[in-house]
């Protein structure tokens, strides 16, 4: 299993009330599998103002996969215009992260997750990025968060695939000499365990990482099914 099967984003809006909105997901690759609704409204029909871009046919798609995920949100938040300033919780199993932001920003948020997840052909290649879900990111943190995804996918399953991770496994060894040493500089410095034990906790991951890589790898390849290259399992 390599992600979690539920992000739950709760919305505490101005009048006082509160709507949850639980999105759950294969844990393989992550694709959501949040039931569509029974009765999905017009404007998710594929061929309504279509993308221009789309690959995908009416007549074996005959709604948006993105937007009929994104329909409870809107019905339920419809009360709403884009300046209401809301409380959103959003918990996943690695952390909790509460925000005071406007709705429109709320909303990108979710959509966000929503796109990237839902079977859109496009923004699928976003997938991975989702897998590691960071709600309200900054410009700066999704530039970051969006070139490591596509490092990533050059790196592990392109033409740069046969020795990927050489240089970051020589860096992790003259980590661990750092390590070492910085820990026997602060015994000399701290009369307490502190200080060292969080040096050891360090080099725990510096010297883990190198045998954990092919691991991850194989772990987290059904994330980039739609990138060329990529292996197809689990999906």
């Amino acid at each position: 299993m390599i992600g979690p099967s539920r992000i739950r984003y709760r919305f505490d809006l101005p009048d006082g009330s509160r709507k949850t909105f639980d999105f759950f997901f294969d844990p393989v690759n992550f694709r959501l599998t949040n039931a569509p609704p029974a009765n999905p409204p017009f404007w998710t029909e594929l061929g309504f103002n279509q993308c221009a871009n789309c690959p995908l046919k009416a007549a074996d798609t005959p709604h948006c996969p993105a937007a009929l995920q994104m329909v409870r949100g809107i019905e339920d938040l419809k009360a709403l215009v884009s300046h209401d300033t809301v409380n959103v919780t959003v918990l996943q199993d690695e952390r909790k992260v509460s925000v005071v932001t406007s709705a429109q920003t709320a909303l990108a948020s979710v959509f966000g997750l929503i796109m990237a997840t839902s079977g859109c052909p496009w923004t699928d290649h976003l997938r991975p990025m989702a897998r590691f879900h960071l709600p309200f990111a900054s410009e700066a943190e999704t530039v970051y968060r969006s070139v490591s995804m596509y490092a990533l996918a050059r790196l592990a399953w392109g033409t740069d695939a046969a020795a990927p991770f050489e240089g970051l496994q020589q860096l992790c060894g003259q980590l661990n000499v750092v390590n070492r040493d910085m820990s026997r500089r602060l015994g000399a410095a701290a009369q307490t365990d502190p200080a060292r034990n969080a040096i050891a906790l360090l080099d725990a991951f510096a010297t883990l990482l190198p045998d954990a890589l092919d691991k991850s790898l194989e772990e987290i390849a059904p994330l980039f099914s739609a990138w060329p290259n990529s292996p197809k399992r689990s999906i």
